[in-house]
This record gives C-alpha cells, structure tokens and sequence, in this order.
C-alpha cells in the first residue's frame, strides 16, 4: 500500500476556480499514481500565509472538490483508491497563521512551508501540524539542524521529500555555442543543484528517521514508480528500507494523525481489531461533501 500525500491542487487561493484543463490534468494525475499502486492520495491546496481564509463562511474554507474527484474515478474501476485533502501554508512569521485550531478539522492533513529558521521553530513549538515541507528547489535562507528536526519527530511531526522538484524546471540541453558538448539550461541545472543540496540536508539532519516522499506533481509527467525514486534518493544517503518506510509506514502514521483530529475527540480512539484500525483513514462510507460542510466536520465529544 503506498501513499502520496501531495498532489497539486490547480489554484492557490479563494478567489480562483480551476478551469476544465486544469481539472483534466488533475484527474490524469491521480490515474496515473494509481497505476503505480498509489492507493491513498491526498490532494494539496497550497496558500501564502498572507491570504485571507474565509473562518466566518465555514462551507468555504476547504475549496477541494472533493466529490467531483470522487465521481470521476467510482469504486467499480478504482476499488482501493482514497482521496483526501490536504492544506499547506507558506509562513515566515507564525504570528500570522489565521487562527489554525478553525481550519485544521476542515483539512485530513495540515501542513507548513516555513521560509526562514525561526518560523520553523516557532511552528514546531506552537503550531499543531502533520508536515513540514520546504521548498526544496530553492536554496534555504538557513541551515537544517540535528536538534530542530528530532524535537519535531519526536513530537510526530514527518518532514516531506518531493521528487517534482527535480524533475521540474527547463527541460532538455541547449547547445554550445563553442561547439563543444552540450550544457544543462541553467535554470534547471541550478533548480537540481538546490534540490539535491537540501535533500541531502534532510536527510543527515533527521538521521534518515520521521521523513515521508511524495510527488508535488501539478502534471502526470512528474509521476515516478516508487522503485525509481528510492534508487534516486539512495544516492544521497537514504537506505532502500528506509525510503520503503517514508512511502509505507511514516506515511500511514501521518494520515491516521491527521485523521484522528476528525475521527476522534483529543486522539481517543477504541482498541480493536485491524478493521477499525482502517477506519480511521478509510473515508468511502463518509459524506462525499464532508470537507465542505461544516455539519459534518464538526467535532462530536464523546
């Protein structure tokens, strides 16, 4: 069973819609992953901390279809296939985060992209989150330490590897003008330099421990099989048993994490078999407009 917890969603704010193109892409893209054996996908909305989130109209807060997704791939053809949502912010000053205790049972996953140290430490601290992601193709403003990364896992905290970043940017090589060989476009060959650079700071500051791989992908092109990118990723330093577990294992704890702010009250949950264990990530016998209705989200104390 494998997961990807980061699938674009095509717009970054509340003001926009995605357009029929964009949804198409969006629907190839979770086929394709499925194809792969990718059965439990959650699409992320990505937003700057500086947009304002509608909390006082609550049906708006979470503008993932999650329905029309659901439509367009039914039990009958995709029986294994679970889409869930997923909100990440951008922050470089935690004080500015919208009021999150509002938002985060409207999300399966809460996420952060912290653009500077102390958003980062501040963010572990205060916030309650699942992820933290950092925009691996661009170069960090500050260096990833070994204390920063474990008080973080130690709190259940996973950090996330997207590979589309280095499959992003200009493709293909352009000619010398010498006549020598052929060179890398420069935007993309420095967009890799920064990715394999970051992830290979992760990776030693984490101890190889508390990581989740996802795609990031906006398009089926950025979709790889898994086998591809755990012999990628064990160039940098990262065993194959320990990739398998950042797909399988760590992934599956963050998503049942998350799901137990909604499946729950405080993370109290029943002992039992392994049927009610999948009961809290498995989502068919919900309200396909759940994410979207307030009702439904509501916590209930028990």
């Amino acid at each position: 069973m494998l997961y990807d917890l980061n699938v674009a969603w095509p717009t970054g704010d509340y003001n926009s819609k995605p357009s029929p193109t964009q949804l198409t892409n969006l629907f190839n893209t979770i086929s394709t992953l499925y194809s792969f054996g990718y059965t439990k996908i959650a699409i992320n909305f990505t937003i700057n901390e500086t947009v304002k989130i509608p909390i006082n109209n609550a049906n708006q807060i979470n503008p993932i279809m999650v329905g029309l997704i659901d439509s367009k791939f039914p039990k009958e053809r995709y029986p294994e296939l679970l889409i869930f949502t997923r909100l990440t912010l951008v922050i470089s000053e935690p004080s500015r985060v919208q009021a999150l205790s509002k938002i985060n049972s409207h999300f399966d996953l809460i996420a952060i992209q912290p653009t500077s140290e102390k958003a980062l430490q501040l963010s572990i601290t205060n916030l309650d989150i699942d992820i933290i992601s950092f925009n691996l193709n661009s170069r960090l403003p500050f260096f990833i330490k070994h204390k920063t990364i474990c008080s973080a896992i130690n709190k259940g905290i996973k950090f996330e590897i997207n590979y589309s970043g280095v499959l992003s940017g200009s493709a293909g090589y352009t000619a010398d003008t010498n006549g020598g060989s052929n060179n890398l476009v420069a935007s993309a060959s420095q967009l890799r330099r920064n990715w394999f650079n970051n992830v290979l700071q992760l990776i030693r500051a984490s101890r190889e421990r508390g990581l989740i791989i996802s795609s990031g992908a906006n398009q089926p092109l950025q979709v790889r099989n898994y086998t591809e990118i755990l012999t990628l990723l064990n160039t940098l330093g990262l065993p194959n048993n320990k990739g398998k577990t950042s797909i399988t294992q760590n992934s599956e704890a963050c998503l049942i994490n998350g799901r137990l702010r909604i499946k729950s009250y405080k993370q109290t949950i029943v002992i039992g078999n392994a049927q009610q264990k999948r009961s809290l990530y498995e989502n068919e016998l919900e309200d396909k407009t759940k994410k979207n209705n307030v009702k439904n989200y509501k916590k209930i104390k028990i």
